[in-house]
């Protein structure tokens, strides 16, 4: 006995590799899509933009600094012992004296 089984049919959606209606700009949209008319092309101008804008921030002076020159630090004397300083010009002409080299000794004791 031979029994005939019929297949059931398979709907599926066949393409024919179309594509959608362009859309119709108005306004504003309707000026830039006719510079840039590709997604991509829009995207790529509007990233640029924003790298324009934010190099533009980044590499601009951010103005006129008036340099204001600082007063020399006074030089600290030490105004107790008026013993000068080892690193001090006037140390060599101080210890010459045998009563400041004397005391110069003691002090460090």
């Amino acid at each position: 006995m031979q029994r005939a089984a019929r297949t059931p049919k398979t709907l599926f959606q066949k393409r024919q590799m179309g594509s959608h209606a362009e859309p119709q700009w108005e306004g504003i949209d309707k000026v830039v899509r006719g510079v840039f008319p590709k997604d991509y092309q829009l995207a790529r101008a509007i990233i640029g933009g924003y790298g324009v804008i934010i190099a533009f921030f980044v590499l601009k002076p951010s103005g006129a600094k008036a340099v204001e020159e600082a007063p020399a630090a006074p030089v600290a004397k030490p105004a107790t012992t008026g013993i000068p300083s080892v690193e001090d010009t006037a140390f060599g002409d101080f210890i010459e004296n045998e009563a400041n080299l004397n005391r110069w000794i003691d002090s460090a004791e």
